[in-house]
């Protein structure tokens, strides 16, 4: 297991056959989707029983989980992309969450690191996220790490995530 540490936070790659980050990662993502941000609901006891096998068994996927003092308290799950355009991979942060306890002492920027040099590991030509316009803490933070919105063509037209419920 690889592990990063600054003061007493670790960074580490999860390893989702051991129960303890299964468990970690399930109960953090239940509060991540319990954010008035993410709608306030806890996380259904399918999607519960379900995450962990499915994660596992997606053939590009890459986890990290943020522990202080040896508690829980921080995730990304990150999904391998391709971009056709310069024909090289990239990383798409799904999800990032950092328990609201432990806001503001770096731990976000420390994920973010970490998914940075996986990127750079695996020479991909970006990192793309998504992020709701009025989270404005998250978006100040992806700008200070270097991210910016998309913009395309010479209008500079904002690009728009869209989705179709299956």
């Amino acid at each position: 297991m690889t592990a990063a540490k600054s003061t007493e936070v670790t960074i580490v790659d999860a390893e989702l056959s051991r129960g303890e980050h299964r468990e970690a990662l399930v109960a953090m993502l239940d509060g991540f989707m319990r954010e008035p941000l993410q709608g306030g609901e806890p996380l259904s006891e399918r999607v519960k029983r379900e995450v962990v096998p499915g994660l596992r068994a997606h053939p590009a996927c890459y986890i990290w989980l943020a522990y202080r003092e040896g508690k829980p308290v921080g995730f990304t799950i990150c999904f391998l992309g391709f971009s056709t355009f310069v024909a090289r991979p990239l990383i798409n942060i799904h999800d990032i969450f950092v328990d609201k306890s432990m806001r503001g002492l770096g731990i976000g920027g420390m994920l973010l690191e970490r998914v940075e040099a996986k990127a750079r590991e695996l020479n991909c030509c970006r990192i793309t996220l998504e992020v709701r316009e009025d989270n404005r803490v998250a978006r100040s933070l992806y700008r200070k790490v270097g991210f910016d919105r998309v913009m395309v063509g010479a209008e500079h037209v904002p690009m728009e995530f869209w989705h179709k419920p299956l």
